[in-house]
Formats: C-alpha cells, structure tokens, sequence
C-alpha cells in the first residue's frame, strides 16, 4: 500500500513528529509499502525534494509564507498547545479566534491542503495520514475524498481542558476516518468530548534507536567517574528543566548534568519568542555556585551524538509539568537506562515505580531529588532497573510494533472503511 503523510515538521527539522515520521516511515518502507511526505518549507529549502529515500513535497511550493502569515498561524498554534497543556487560557480567546491568528492558522492549512491534493494526485496513496493539531483544519476540505483520511493528535488530550476547546478540537476530527491518541486515557477523553468510539484508536508512540559513533562523554569533557543525568526536552516551561536545577542543587553526589535541545520547529523557523526567554534564564540559573560548573547546556545536536548520551549516561530525567507522551522517556528505555519521570501524560504508561524508575510529582524538586538520588547511589538496582527498562521498550516501545498497529489499521479501513 502507498501512504501520504502530513505533518508541519520532517527532516531535517528535529522533534518527536519529526523522527516518529522517518521511523514509522522506514518501517513500512521495510515491509514493502510507499511512503511520501508533505511538510512546511523551511527558509530557503527546496519545494521537493528527497531525504533519507523518501519523496517530500515542501508547503508552500512556491516562495514562502510572509512574516505577518507565519506569525499569525505560530500564535493560534501555541494558543492551542498552551490549552492542552492545561495552562490558563480564557475559553473567550476560543469564541474570539479571529484576534488570535486563527485566519493565518487557516490560511497556512489552505495551503496544506491544496499541496495534499496535488501530492496525491501524483502519488495515488491508498491512505492520507495528517498528524498534530497544527493541520486540523485540513480534515475539513481533504475528507469526501477515495482514501481513507487518518488523523494523528500528539498532545494531551484531557476532560481538564474546557468543553469548548475540546469540541471545537472534536469538530475537525469528525472528518477523518480514524484519529489516533497515544493513550487510553486521551482516547477516553476525546470519546466523552462526542469523537465516536469506532474512529478512535489508541497506538502508542515508538521509537527507533542506533549504536552512536560519537563519544558523549568526551565531546563535554565529563569523567567516567562522574554520575551522568541526562534531560532530553526543548527548552519550554512545559518540560520542567526548572525543577530538575532546582532538584540536582540538593545532590550531595559527584553528578554533571546536561541539558539537550534548544528549541522546535516553533523557535528555530516561526521564532516564538517565550522559548528563547525561557532558556536564557535557565543559563543564567546554572551560573550560581551551587552548581559549581556541573550544569552543561549542550544546545540541539545531530542523531549519533544524541544517541551517544543515552549510551553513556547513567540517569534520564523528564520533568514535565504537562507531556504528551514523553518520548525521551522511551528513548533512555530503548538504551536500557533507568527513568524517571512526571506523573503526566503518557510518562506513567512507560514508568513502572520501583521497576525501571520512578514518577514523581510535577514542580516538586525535593521528590525529584530523592528519586534521582536513590538511584545513583545505588548501582545494583540502577542496573537492574535499566534492564527492566530495556524489555519494557522492547515488549511495547519498539518501531515495529508501532509499524504493525499502523499497518493493521490501514488495512483495516481499507477493507471495512472503520
């Protein structure tokens, strides 16, 4: 079978949607099926082109979207990931959209949409898959079509978000033939917010992993005795890199910690300004004396460096105040390292206490101390639990399994339409 995918972000922007793409992609490339993209145009790229052996169509085809655009269609978007993020958002931002860049947001998914339709026409995909609450409006005009239309939503997706916001959500997603939620407890939600049951399915993120090349370790000057806590997040208020400071200011062990990702798509090409605040003031943080220069900022760096950390670390950390799935979590997993995490979002379906980690409560620094603390002071049970966390990925976590609940979920609505 032949898929097209959509989705704002691919390669060579980095991101979760960005690398669940090219692994879900590369699988189903394995299995004999099609795979093309359609993806927002980053400054100055190519309107088609080829990466990693895959066709992508770029939006717009032609120029780029202007300043006043992608800034309009930036600040509805965060409005949306700031609602569901269960931040404090007045419902009469929802019924007054119109102030908030929701005309940009549609124009750049009009966009979308025609660069869709004409990919399609080249491509003839047996199934059209859009993912994330950028692209909502696009199930709007690409439904009534003869492929089944698929919707992925990413984020959260909880009863704690207004009625309002989540019906409104609800309404594009009637369009598509299935939307996929990353966990029975989003599923639920968007069931009781009036999706029918029978277009909703429930498939977990995955992952991908390879064996780096590169030397963490010796690329930031960190001793092998040293205690290594990783923390893999884009620098957002969301991800708690906040409390993690506050938390290794109470260790009383020999640790380096280091932060990696600097940013998103967001921050890089629509230059949303709250997130490069946001780091500068965790820099400036880091630069107290408690921390005695155990606090490294590595900034966005490339796949086999990436992986070269989950190698070599001891301990990776996810402190999110809200998450959708929390995928560094199953990335330090898939390296057999014990985790610890929030107890938000998709973290507790991947953290099991006492087996591979631990949860703790968000914004609580002391509870994370403690947690991250026990663990390193004790490296029998930090060994074992890393081995529990390794079969755990692999049992549930693991790009084929992600790829074979994709396939029978195609194939399902290519025979029964539901």
């Amino acid at each position: 079978m032949k898929i097209l995918y959509a989705s704002q972000s691919f390669l060579p922007s980095t991101g979760g949607v960005s690398y669940y793409l090219m692994w879900l992609g590369r699988k189903l490339k394995d299995a004999k099926h099609e795979v093309a993209f359609v993806n927002m145009k980053p400054p100055k790229g190519k309107s088609r082109e080829e990466i990693a052996g895959f066709k992508v169509f770029r939006v717009p085809a032609e120029g780029e979207f202007d300043h006043d655009t992608l800034r309009g269609y930036s600040k509805f978007k965060e409005l949306i990931l700031k609602v569901f993020h269960n931040r404090d958002v007045p419902v009469d931002m929802l019924y007054n959209k119109h102030l908030y860049g929701y005309n940009e947001y549609l124009k750049v998914n009009e966009s979308f949409q025609k660069a869709v339709l004409e990919a399609a026409d080249l491509e003839q995909p047996d199934i059209v898959h859009v993912h994330d609450f950028q692209l909502l409006p696009c199930l709007n005009s690409l439904s009534g079509n003869s492929w089944p239309l698929v919707f992925t939503w990413h984020i959260p997706f909880t009863e704690e978000v207004h009625t309002s916001w989540r019906e409104a959500m609800v309404e594009y997603m009637r369009n598509a033939s299935a939307s996929i939620f990353s966990t029975k407890g989003y599923a639920s939600a968007v069931i009781k917010s009036g999706l029918p049951f029978n277009r909703v399915s429930v498939i977990p993120p995955f992952i991908d992993v390879e064996q780096p090349k590169a030397k963490f370790r010796e690329r930031f000057g960190i001793r092998n005795d040293e205690k290594l806590i990783i923390c893999v997040a884009r620098m957002d208020r969301f991800k708690g890199q906040n409390t993690l400071l506050d938390a290794v200011a109470m260790l009383d062990i020999d640790y380096r910690l280091v932060f990696i990702g600097n940013g998103s798509f967001s921050k890089d090409v629509l230059k949303v300004k709250e997130k490069e605040s946001y780091s500068k003031e965790l820099k400036e943080k880091a630069k107290n004396e408690v921390y005695s220069g155990r606090v490294i900022f590595a900034g966005a760096v490339d796949r086999d460096l990436l992986m070269a950390a989950y190698n070599e670390c001891d301990l990776v950390v996810l402190p999110s105040v809200h998450e959708g799935f929390g995928l560094a979590i199953t990335e330090g997993m898939a390296f057999g390292k014990p985790v610890i995490g929030t107890a938000v979002g998709g973290i507790p379906s991947q953290i099991w206490p006492g087996v591979n980690g631990y949860l703790v409560r968000p914004n609580d620094p002391k509870s994370l101390a403690d947690a991250i603390r026990h663990i390193l002071k004790n490296s029998e049970l930090a060994e074992e639990m890393g081995k529990n966390s390794k079969a755990i990925f692999e049992k549930y976590f693991s790009s084929k399994r992600g790829a074979e609940d994709h396939i029978g979920l195609y194939s399902r609505l290519l025979k029964f339409g539901v």
